[in-house]
C-alpha cells in the first residue's frame, strides 16, 4: 500500500482544496497568477502522459468569452458559503467572516482593478474616493464620489456618504479591528503607519502617515481593513452586529443565522446601471456531500469541487465548465506554542517537524496531481517559503540554491530530523498536542488537511500527538489563533490572504503583528527579522524592496518559527456555463472585488438547462 493511501485512508479520500463558490469564507480567491520567473528555477507545468487526452482537456477548457454586449439584466445568481459570520460588524468582530459578508455592502476606498482575462496585478483604482493625491510622501488625499449615498432604508434613508463616515470608520478600525495593528500607530504599536485620518470638508479626507508607506494604497482597497460604515451605526441607529446600511452594489436584503444571506442590488448605488444581477442567494451549506449534490442538482452555479473529484464530476455531467487557475497567494501554516519551557521554541525541534513533512506527497494528495496528469490535465508544482509560491517576483523556490542553507529545513529528510532532536535533548520522540478546527469556517476539506499533517509528524515515530479540535469562536481565535504562542503543542490553521506581501510578512511573523505566531506573548526572539520587516515596508525602490523580502525568505528558512504549507499547484474550478462573463473580469483579492466582479456577472438563459 502506498503511503499516500497509508496516510489518507482513515478520510475516506481526502483531496483538493476547499473552495468556497464564488462568495465563500476565506481561502476561495481567484489569485491567479502568471507562471513567471520567481527567485530561483521556474517551474514548467508537467508533462502528460496522454497527447490525446492533453488535447481533448484544452478543446473543454473555459475560454472567458466576454459576453457583455448581450448580457440581459436580472436573476438571482444561487451561489453558497460553507459556514455562518461571527457577526456583522466588519470593523469589530473577531472573525474574518464579518468583513467576508461586509465587503459586499460597506464601500472601501479603493479598489484593485481587475484583470481582464488575464491575472489581476493587484493595481488600484478608485471606489468611494472619486480620486486621491499625495501632497507628499507621508500624505494621502481622498476625494469622495460626489453621488455616493448610504441606502435608503431608515436612519440613513439615502444620506450622503461623507467624509466623518470615513473618519468615524477608521477611528473604529483604529479601536476595535483584529487588524489595526497592521495600520494604525497606536502606544502599543508604534510602528503602524497610520497617524491619524482627519475630514477636510465633506467630501475630502487627509490620511497621515508616520512613514512612506509603500503597499498603503493597496491597504485602502482591501475588505479585511478599512471598510466604510455609516456613523449611525455607533450611535444607536441600528444594530451592526446584526444588521447592514449600505453604500456600496448589494443590499443585504435577508439574514437567517446559520441559514441563508440574501444580498440584492442597491438601486441607489451610483454605479447600479452597470449591475446585471438582480441578487445572490448565498444558502450555508457546511457539508461536501450536501453542497455537491446541490450543484449536481443545478441548485448552486459554483462549487468548490475538491480536485480529486473533479475529474470524475466532468465525466458524470459533461454540461458542466471548467476553469484552469493559476498560483494563489495565500500560504496558511503549522504555528508552535513557544513557552520558554515548550519544545518548540529550539529551532532544532521546529526544523525537526519541518522535515517530516513530505511535501511533495501532500501536495499530489490535494492537488491530486497525479491523477491528473494522467487525464492529460495541465499541471504545475510549487513549494511555498514562508511566503506562497503565488507571490511573483519575490517567492524564492525552498528547491533552488537560491534559498541558501535554509533549504534543507524544507526537505523530507526522516534521518537528520531525528538528528536534531536527539541533539535537541529529544532522543525518545515529543508527545504534545495538535489542535486545528473541524467546523466549516475554513472549508471542508482544511479538517482532513490537518489530519494528514498529524499523520506525517506520527509516521516518523518521533512525534506522539494528541488531536485536539476547538470550537471555532470560544476556544481557538482567543486560544489559539490570536494567543501569541502560549498553547500547547502544534496548531494547523489559516492565514489570511493579504493583497500585498508586506501586509502577511508584518501580521504574522512581526513580533508586534496583530496574527504574529513567531513570538512568545510579543516579546521578540528573533530581533533580526522585526528589523528586516520594518526595512522592508518602508523601501519605496521596487527592486531593493524585493531583495529584501527574499532576504527575510532565507532568514527564515534557517530558524523555520512555523511551517508553511507544503505548497500548492493551480486548482480547476467547475460551474454551470449560464453564468455570463465567468473568469472574464479576474479578481486580485475575491472578498474585495463585489463592486468589480459580482457587477459584471449575468444570467445566460440560453445556455440554461435548470
Amino acid at each position: 500500500m502506498s503511503r499516500r493511501r497509508t496516510l489518507t485512508g482513515a478520510l475516506g479520500g481526502s483531496a483538493g482544496l476547499a473552495g468556497l463558490g464564488l462568495v465563500g469564507c476565506g481561502g476561495g480567491d481567484d489569485d491567479e497568477a502568471t507562471p513567471t520567473t520567481g527567485a530561483g528555477q521556474t517551474p514548467q507545468p508537467t508533462p502528460t502522459a496522454d497527447p490525446t487526452k492533453a488535447q481533448e482537456v484544452q478543446s473543454f477548457l473555459w475560454q472567458r468569452e466576454d459576453t457583455s454586449s448581450k448580457a440581459t439584466k436580472g436573476e438571482i445568481y444561487q451561489a453558497y458559503t460553507t459556514a455562518d459570520v461571527t457577526n456583522l460588524d466588519p470593523l469589530a468582530s473577531p472573525s474574518f467572516t464579518a468583513n467576508v459578508a461586509g465587503s459586499w455592502v460597506y464601500p472601501r476606498l479603493m479598489s484593485y482593478k481587475p484583470g481582464y482575462r488575464v491575472p489581476a496585478t493587484g493595481e488600484v483604482q478608485g471606489y468611494l474616493a472619486q480620486s486621491f493625491e499625495l501632497p507628499e510622501p507621508t500624505r494621502v488625499v481622498f476625494k469622495l464620489h460626489p453621488n455616493a449615498v448610504w441606502q435608503n432604508t431608515a436612519p440613513l434613508n439615502k444620506r450622503q456618504i461623507d467624509a466623518e463616515d470615513v473618519v468615524f470608520s477608521w477611528e473604529k478600525f483604529a479601536a476595535k479591528s483584529t487588524s489595526r495593528k497592521d495600520l494604525a500607530k497606536l502606544p502599543d504599536n508604534p510602528g503602524g503607519p497610520v497617524e491619524s485620518v482627519k475630514a477636510i470638508d465633506k467630501t475630502t479626507v487627509e490620511f497621515k502617515l508616520a512613514y512612506p508607506y509603500a503597499p498603503f494604497l493597496s491597504a485602502m482597497a482591501y475588505s479585511r481593513y478599512l471598510q466604510i460604515m455609516p456613523r449611525e451605526s455607533e450611535a444607536g441607529g441600528y444594530d451592526p452586529r446584526n444588521e447592514t446600511r449600505s453604500g456600496g452594489p448589494w443590499i443585504l436584503q435577508n439574514y437567517q443565522r446559520n441559514v441563508i444571506f440574501q444580498y440584492r442590488k442597491n438601486p441607489d448605488y451610483w454605479d447600479a446601471d452597470n449591475v446585471y444581477l438582480d441578487g445572490f442567494d448565498i444558502p450555508i451549506i457546511p457539508e461536501y456531500a450536501a453542497g455537491m449534490a446541490q450543484f449536481r442538482a443545478k441548485k448552486v452555479w459554483s462549487f468548490g469541487v475538491r480536485q480529486e473529484d473533479v475529474i470524475a464530476t466532468k465525466k458524470d455531467v459533461p454540461d458542466l465548465a471548467v476553469d484552469a487557475n493559476a498560483f494563489g497567494r495565500t500560504c496558511w501554516l503549522l504555528y508552535f506554542g513557544l513557552a520558554p519551557d515548550s519544545p518548540f521554541a529550539d529551532p532544532r525541534v521546529r526544523a525537526a517537524a519541518s522535515m517530516l513533512i513530505d511535501r511533495d506527497l501532500w501536495i499530489d494528495t490535494f492537488y491530486n496531481i497525479s491523477a491528473f496528469q494522467k487525464e492529460g490535465y495541465p499541471t504545475q508544482v510549487r513549494h511555498n517559503s514562508h511566503i506562497s509560491s503565488g507571490w511573483e517576483g519575490t517567492w524564492v523556490d525552498p528547491q533552488s540554491p537560491a534559498m541558501g542553507a535554509g533549504a534543507k529545513n524544507f526537505a523530507y529528510n526522516v534521518a537528520e530530523a531525528k538528528k536534531l532532536l536527539e541533539a535537541a535533548g529529544f532522543a525518545n520522540g515529543i508527545e504534545t498536542d495538535i489542535a486545528w478546527i473541524s467546523t466549516g469556517q475554513y472549508g471542508t476539506t482544511f479538517p482532513k488537511q490537518a489530519e494528514v499533517f498529524k499523520g506525517m509528524l506520527e509516521e516518523s515515530g518521533l512525534f506522539k500527538l494528541k488531536q485536539v479540535n476547538p470550537d471555532y469562536q470560544t476556544d481557538y481565535l482567543p486560544n489559539y489563533y490570536f494567543a501569541k504562542g502560549n498553547f500547547k503543542g502544534i496548531t494547523v490553521g489559516a492565514s489570511t490572504q493579504y493583497p500585498e506581501v508586506d501586509q502577511f510578512l508584518y501580521s504574522y511573523y512581526h513580533s508586534k503583528g496583530a496574527r504574529q505566531k513567531v513570538a512568545f506573548q510579543g516579546e521578540a526572539s528573533d530581533t533580526k527579522l522585526d528589523g528586516m520587516i520594518e526595512a522592508q515596508r518602508q523601501e519605496l525602490d521596487a527592486a531593493k524592496r524585493k531583495t529584501l523580502i527574499q532576504d527575510i525568505q532565507k532568514h527564515m528558512a534557517e530558524t523555520m518559527p512555523v511551517i508553511p504549507y507544503p505548497g500548492q499547484s493551480p486548482t480547476f474550478s467547475l460551474f454551470w456555463p449560464w453564468i455570463g462573463n465567468a473568469g472574464v473580469f479576474r479578481s486580485w483579492d475575491s472578498e474585495s472585488a463585489r463592486n468589480t466582479n459580482e457587477t459584471k456577472l449575468w444570467f445566460d438563459k440560453s445556455k440554461y438547462t435548470g
